[in-house]
């Protein structure tokens, strides 16, 4: 029973501001423990909120081989932050990723100049519906899919410990 959310008038006031659309890439040491990458990714996506942003999606593309090596290390953990705010959002968000030596390179790219987040995000969770295997008619086959997918969430640990 989902009730009337008595603080939910807020929002409403702000519903339709629009804002700019950005997707920031940035590549994290690979060699951090699995709590300070969460650590990493906690820290920029509250950043982006803190400057009136909004966090639309943050993809982890995990450890892949970079182009070129960034101090001596030629891997990276990939992280795609897909996110909306007034113009001045990027520039804080950039300086601390320039600051942050567990970040080796980002990139940020304007998407769209104005757009709504709500929109966004509410595609977003359409997206996310369309992934779950319906679980209605076939039971088996829906429930050996879910359990793959589960497996393709966790973290790689074991395959880069043994790194030759």
């Amino acid at each position: 029973g989902a009730g009337p959310n008595p603080g939910s008038g807020e929002i409403v006031r702000k519903e339709k501001e629009r804002m700019r659309n950005y997707e920031t890439i940035f590549v994290v040491n690979p060699t951090l423990g699995e709590e300070e990458y969460k650590e990493v990714l906690k820290k920029y996506s509250t950043l982006v909120e803190r400057q009136k942003g909004i966090l639309i999606r943050i993809e982890e593309w995990g450890v892949q081989r970079l182009a070129h090596a960034v101090k001596r290390f030629d891997k990276g953990s990939f992280v795609l932050m897909n996110y909306c705010g007034p113009s001045g959002v990027t520039s804080d968000l950039e300086r601390d990723l320039k600051l942050d030596d567990r970040i080796f390179r980002f990139q940020t790219v304007k998407i769209a100049e104005d757009v709504d987040p709500q929109e966004l995000i509410l595609k977003e969770k359409e997206k996310e519906k369309k992934k779950e295997p319906p679980a209605v008619e076939q039971e088996a086959p829906s429930q050996s899919e879910a359990v793959v997918q589960d497996q393709g969430n966790q973290p790689e640990k074991e395959v880069s410990d043994h790194d030759g």
